[in-house]
């Protein structure tokens, strides 16, 4: 709870994925990979409660040690075509009907983002509410040179190469997905995860590592095994 508004963090984890098998639990570095987003949510001093909605029995057992309540969603809701945005609504409807439990705020977890900075979700959340925003999304500065393949031929889609900006003016923002902060009324009255004031935060460059195919979870995994979470302060759970 911040500022006497009550505050839950959804995180969708179906069991079907493409690029990586089982991917939500799969082992990185002596963790289930959704142990690190469970993990990072109930360091949080601000979140009260702790949601994982899941079609699987295995991802709601391993969430469920971790610390995590579950709730199941249905079929309709876990195919490769249906945004994730739909399935924290109904964990939103489930919350609060069957569970009666009333709050205002969602954070909104992605599963496969295991690297985050320490505190860095406490500091968003109090500028989200601070400012009253309907959303606060993680960001890093980005700076495109898009291009697109036409058959054989390559053209620019983000930028004109002939006249190309000097990078350090550029002032493009990146979304990096690990986490959106957003108002509950706001979530279900546009049945998405933006509402109309919306700011992102700086996030630290580790948030942009999002794992969906196998080489990314290799290099996160080799990341994990230097020096780099220590050094830039990510959290990552304790070693059993």
């Amino acid at each position: 709870m911040y500022k006497g508004k009550k505050i839950v963090a959804i995180i969708p984890a179906r069991k079907r994925s493409k690029g990586i098998k089982n991917k939500n639990i799969k082992i990185l570095c002596g963790h289930p990979l959704i142990s690190y987003s469970i993990n990072y949510a109930k360091k949080s001093k601000f979140i009260d409660r702790v949601f994982v909605t899941t079609d699987s029995v295995k991802i709601a057992n391993i969430s469920k040690k971790l610390g995590a309540e579950i709730i199941f969603r249905p079929k309709k809701l876990c195919n490769d075509v249906v945004m994730s945005d739909y399935a924290v609504v109904h964990a939103i409807k489930y919350i609060e009907n069957n569970l009666k439990y009333k709050f205002d705020y969602i954070v909104f977890l992605q599963p496969t983002t295991p690297l985050r900075k320490k505190g860095e979700i406490d500091d968003a959340i109090i500028l989200g509410i601070t400012k009253k925003l309907d959303t606060v999304f993680s960001s890093t500065n980005y700076k495109p040179f898009l291009w697109k393949k036409f058959k054989n031929t390559l053209k620019p889609t983000s930028f004109n190469p002939y006249k190309r900006k000097r990078r350090q003016i550029d002032s493009n923002i990146n979304e990096t997905g690990s986490y959106y902060i957003t108002k509950k009324d706001i979530f279900i009255k546009f049945k998405n995860r933006f509402g109309k004031k919306v700011q992102c935060f700086n996030s630290d460059i580790h948030s942009a590592l999002e794992i969906d195919e196998l080489n990314e979870f290799k290099y996160v995994s080799y990341l994990l095994n230097t020096s780099i979470p220590k050094k830039f302060n990510i959290l990552i759970p304790k070693k059993n």
